[in-house]
């Protein structure tokens, strides 16, 4: 069962994909790190973002922070970012999605609404917390302003538009004991279901 795991920034996927993990023995494939790896240095992506933002490499190569402020601060830089790295990225995915054996694999993006949906995810399901409690997490957390938090919130997908989409509905804005009760309940409904 490949399982999409989606939600902004702050939302507290990664912890829900550790639970998922340690518990279930589930194969994680994170959109953020495969979009990473096929940048590195030489690769095709690479070079077509060396042609489309020049402004963001230097000596040492790709300044990855100086890209991403320019992306999340003007969404048509951002659309062709995405145009370059999304459909490598889905194609890595569906790579990456035939060679598991495990019995449950997660993908986990914040934009898989866009990209992967139910062309790969047998379910979709959307990790909800409070925009507040996300902002105070990535102050407290990552060390973003206020400022640089709001703006990367605003240039996601919104909650109405994950809910539309999503199978399940985790709300992890609270303890994370909740959440484990939801996500596995949530897990034995799926299962139920196919």
């Amino acid at each position: 069962m490949v399982i999409g795991i989606i939600g902004g920034v702050g939302s507290g996927k990664s912890a829900v994909l550790n639970y998922f993990q340690n518990k279930y023995t589930a194969d994680v494939i994170e959109a953020d790190k495969v979009t990473k790896e096929l940048m590195e240095e030489g690769s095709p992506i690479y070079e077509k973002v060396k042609k489309e933002f020049p402004e963001t490499f230097d000596e040492n190569g790709l300044n990855r922070n100086a890209l991403a402020e320019i992306v999340f601060n003007d969404a048509i830089k951002l659309d062709k970012l995405n145009n370059i790295t999304h459909p490598a990225t889905i194609d890595e995915i569906f790579k990456r999605i035939s060679q598991s054996n495990a019995k449950y694999i997660l993908v986990e993006t914040a934009l898989i609404i866009d990209t992967v949906g139910e062309d790969i995810c047998d379910e979709l399901w959307f990790v909800y917390c409070d925009k507040k409690e996300r902002v105070r997490r990535l102050v407290e957390d990552r060390g973003y302003s206020k400022e640089k938090a709001e703006s990367i919130i605003a240039n996601q997908p919104s909650d109405d538009e994950y809910n539309t989409v999503c199978d399940e509905f985790i709300d992890n804005t609270f303890s994370f004991d909740k959440t484990k009760e939801q996500i596995d309940f949530a897990l034995t409904s799926a299962i139920c279901s196919q």
